[in-house]
């Protein structure tokens, strides 16, 4: 059984983490992945609410350092301590070692899934902001209640239904794509999962490169035909009848027009309350 390291991890405010790693450091940015041997550190220097990592460099020349800023000052100093303290036990050649030559990164690049999250939280931001401000100005003009209607009507009602319809579109469009572009195999039935609240079951097939991957249907049977796009395997649908796939369609057409036909609405009452269209509210 693994034992946790008691040495801190440091998370700076924008994101940049410090920790040690067996025998190294990991300093991990937005961006990029810094890999750096204990053998490559002279010392690690406390500076309040900011460490330095300071690399070993043959004499004459300036060291480099690595700095990480704004984390908890008593975080900082148990972590160089330690550090530091690790670092003692190393013979002391190391000193004559260029250490940015013994430091290895690695880019790192969002997920699909984080692209999504991503993406999710900027719509939901936009969405937000843009109801506020359109609330904030009918208030403003003298009319708070129907400023509040717009406020909880937008969002819920108006958005929320463009978003489903949205997400049904995709879902039909790959029915309608993947079963006659892609790739169909048949997946076997592994187990249960519950996914936002609701009873799925697992399925699980093979694609053309030989990964094993999961899709989630309703269904009950021990196996169903899943089709998946060739050069994107990770996109992939479970294969519906015709009838199942036209009222996936009516319904999502049905969200699709009372989103729009809602924010529509909210954008005429609003014209309207700037027209002082409705007096006594």
């Amino acid at each position: 059984m693994s034992i946790a390291s008691p040495i801190p991890v440091l998370c700076s405010s924008s994101g940049t983490v410090l920790q040690f790693d067996d025998d190294a450091l990991v300093l991990r940015r937005t961006t990029e992945e810094l890999r750096i041997p204990l053998r490559a550190i002279r010392r690690i220097r406390s500076e309040g609410r900011a460490v330095a990592v300071e690399l070993t460099a043959p004499a004459g020349t300036a060291p480099a350092v690595h700095h990480v800023d704004d984390v908890s000052e008593a975080a900082v100093t148990l972590f160089a301590d330690a550090v530091n303290a690790a670092l003692a036990m190393l013979t002391e050649e190391a000193d004559t070692v260029d250490g940015s030559n013994l430091v290895t990164a690695r880019a790192l690049t969002e997920s699909r899934e984080e692209r999504r999250k991503r993406r999710r939280k900027i719509w939901a931001l936009a969405v937000g902001l843009f109801h506020f401000a359109l609330a904030l100005a009918v208030g403003i003009h003298g009319e708070w209640t129907l400023a509040l209607a717009i406020l909880l009507v937008g969002p819920s009602f108006g958005a929320g239904s463009i978003a489903f319809g949205s997400m049904g579109a995709d879902t039909v469009y790959r029915q309608w794509y993947l079963p006659r572009n892609g790739i169909t195999v048949e997946a076997g039935r592994v187990g249960n999962a519950r996914v936002l609240g609701g009873s799925f079951g697992t399925y699980v097939y093979t694609d053309l490169h030989g990964v094993c991957r999961s899709v989630y249907t309703r269904s009950g049977a021990p196996t169903v035909q899943v089709a998946y796009h060739p050069d994107k395997p990770h996109i992939a649908i479970v294969c519906e009848t015709r009838s199942s796939t036209a009222g996936d369609a009516a319904l999502t057409v049905a969200l699709l027009l009372f989103g729009l036909g809602v924010e529509g609405g909210v954008i005429t009452v609003a014209i309207g309350a700037f027209l002082g269209m409705y007096p006594g509210y």
